[in-house]
């Protein structure tokens, strides 16, 4: 009987060791593809790199602003046509899809309306 408890306890401790260490080998490696909808408050073209920062609220009613560097990368278009950062104005209804990276949020795509 004795035999009997310490292998399933053994077990118990092997399952819960698996556990764990596959709760830390399981944290995700690659950035998740976020999208933000609202008011363009700024657009800064100069900014090495430059920069576009939209304004949103949240489902619990608090405003919400949401930075993030423009690449070459960056996909920016107006209805189907594709535009320059310099071609969105402050005040433009858009929505940014972007990544978060070490160096802070990098937008991989914004449409404006």
């Amino acid at each position: 009987m004795a035999r009997k408890q310490n292998s399933l306890m053994a077990r118990a401790l092997l399952i819960l060791v698996a556990g764990v260490v596959g709760t830390f080998a399981s944290v995700p490696t690659a950035a998740s593809e976020r999208t933000v909808r609202g008011e363009v408050v700024a657009v800064n073209v100069k900014d090495s790199p430059p920069v576009i920062v939209l304004k949103t609220m949240t489902a619990n009613n608090e405003e919400l602003i949401v930075g993030a560097t423009v690449d070459s990368g960056t996909v920016i278009t107006r209805g189907k046509e594709r535009v320059t950062l310099g071609a969105i104005k402050v005040g433009e209804q858009a929505a940014m899809s972007y990544l978060k990276n070490p160096n802070g949020l990098l937008a991989r795509s914004i449409h404006v309306r």
